[in-house]
């Protein structure tokens, strides 16, 4: 009997430890394995892609010029300052973000929306480009191109890609990172 109870001890202890084990590899979250173009690596857990935005507010419709000319102007009380105060505000601009969900890739004419689900990997290439704009907002301009190789092993290529305002963000060993995507040569995701 003690030697019954002592197999079925050992088979608990021996199952416990193998679910101790298997429990934090079936835990893991994606990783994301950076290279920026200044050489710099990191990798971070957590990652995510981001968006930034901003909604104007849309601002108050002015009357047709018969419709002012007929009703009499609005009469205002209060000194010089406060009315020239109340009469510059003007609403903030909404601004927000959100996670992204795909990337858009371009090649020629056509538009292709690919799942970051399905990307195992994103490599930029980019190009100097001549552009009108002054020297003093950017001193280069660049024309970024991309290669995505998804988890089904499969390409997709792109002669066009602009994520706009998207931000890598992540943790890394010393905090929480922010990169811009324009700042990113590879981008590779371990899961």
């Amino acid at each position: 009997m003690p030697s019954v109870l002592r197999r079925i001890i050992g088979l608990v202890i021996g199952l416990a430890g193998v679910a101790i084990a298997v429990a934090p590899v079936a835990a893991q979250e994606p990783v994301a394995e950076v290279r920026t173009w200044s050489g710099e690596t990191l990798r971070l857990s957590q990652p995510s892609l981001e968006v930034f935005y901003t909604i104007p507010v849309k601002g108050e419709d002015t009357p047709p010029a018969d419709a002012a000319a007929s009703t009499p102007p609005p009469m205002l009380f209060g000194s010089a300052s406060s009315l020239a105060g109340a009469l510059e505000k003007k609403p903030e601009p909404l601004s927000g973000q959100r996670q992204a969900e795909s990337v858009t890739f371009q090649k020629g004419a056509v538009e292709r929306r690919i799942p970051l689900l399905s990307v195992a990997s994103l490599a930029f290439t980019r190009r100097p480009v001549v552009s009108a704009l002054p020297a003093y907002l950017a001193a280069t301009h660049f024309r970024y191109a991309a290669t995505a190789v998804l988890l089904d092993g499969t390409t997709a290529e792109a002669d066009y890609v602009n994520l706009g305002t998207t931000v890598l963000r992540g943790t890394a060993s010393d905090g929480r990172i922010e990169i811009p995507w324009h700042e990113i040569e590879t981008l590779r995701f371990v899961r």
